[in-house]
C-alpha cells in the first residue's frame, strides 16, 4: 500500500476525532437550557473532471437540532421558556446573538442580562426593570408592578439552518437566516427549556465513533509495517 493510503486513512481519523468533539460537546450541555444538539457530517464529492481544478474530497456540514426540549416549572420570574419556534436577542461583545437559553438575571443597573452578563434585548434596547412584581406574558410582554414596562425582543428566522452556533447555546445569523414576519412567540415565565440532548444516544454514538478511530488507527500501524516491510525487502534485492 502506498503512503497516500495512509494518508487518507489518517484523514477520515480526523474527521471522526471532529464527529467525537461534537457528541462531547452535547454531552458537556446536556443541562444546559435550551440548548440544541449538533452534529458533524461529511459528503463525498464527485472528483473534477479537469485533474487540475482542486476539490476536497469531502464536504463538512454541521446540523443543528432544534426540535423543542422539554419544559420544566423554576417559579423564577426571571426564568423563561419558548414554546415552540424563537430566540431571546441578547446584545454581546460579538454583536447581536440569538438564543433560547432563558435564565436571566438583574445587574447592578437593574438591566435584564444573561448569566455571563450579555444584555437581553427588548422593543428599543437594553431591559431596565427597577420593579419588584415582574411578570412576562405570552406575548412577551413585561409586567412591572402591574404596568407593561418592556417587551422581550424575541425573533424566528425562516432559514434556521443558516445560524452559526458561537458557543454556550447562542447563535448569530451572518446575514442568511431571514427573519419571520409578524412571527408571534409563546413564552412560558418561571419555567426553563431543556436542553434537547439525549444523553444516552450521544454516550452510544461516542462508543462507536471511539471504535471507529482506534480501528483506524490499528488500520494505519498495519500499513506503516507492511510498507516498513516492502522496504526492507527491495533493499535486500539491490
Amino acid at each position: 500500500m502506498t503512503s497516500y493510503d495512509v494518508s487518507d486513512v489518517g484523514k477520515a481519523c480526523v474527521r471522526t476525532l471532529a464527529k467525537l468533539d461534537h457528541s462531547s460537546n452535547n454531552v458537556a450541555n446536556v443541562a444546559t437550557p435550551g440548548f440544541k444538539a449538533e452534529y458533524l457530517s461529511y459528503v463525498m464529492n464527485t472528483p473534477a473532471p479537469d485533474l487540475r481544478d482542486q476539490v476536497p474530497p469531502y464536504t463538512e456540514s454541521v446540523f443543528t437540532d432544534y426540535s423543542q426540549g422539554t419544559l420544566q416549572k423554576t417559579d423564577n420570574p426571571l426564568d423563561f421558556a419558548l414554546q415552540g419556534d424563537g430566540f431571546f436577542t441578547l446584545q454581546t461583545d460579538q454583536g447581536i446573538v440569538y438564543t433560547r437559553k432563558g435564565d436571566f438575571t438583574i445587574n447592578s443597573r437593574s438591566e435584564l442580562v444573561t448569566k455571563s452578563g450579555d444584555y437581553v434585548l427588548g422593543r428599543t434596547g437594553k431591559i431596565i426593570l427597577e420593579g419588584k412584581d415582574i411578570r412576562v406574558d405570552e406575548s412577551g410582554n413585561i409586567m412591572m408592578d402591574g404596568n407593561q414596562a418592556d417587551m422581550l425582543s424575541i425573533v424566528s428566522f425562516e432559514n434556521p439552518e443558516a445560524l452559526v452556533h458561537v458557543g454556550g447555546g447562542a447563535f448569530k445569523d451572518n446575514g442568511n437566516g431571514l427573519l419571520k414576519k409578524d412571527f408571534a412567540p409563546h413564552v412560558v415565565n418561571e419555567s426553563l427549556e431543556s436542553s434537547n440532548v439525549s444523553a444516552i444516544k450521544e454516550m452510544i454514538q461516542m462508543i462507536d465513533l471511539q471504535r471507529t478511530f482506534e480501528t483506524y488507527q490499528k488500520l494505519i500501524h498495519t500499513m506503516s509495517d507492511q510498507d516498513k516491510l516492502s522496504t526492507g525487502r527491495i533493499g535486500k534485492l539491490v
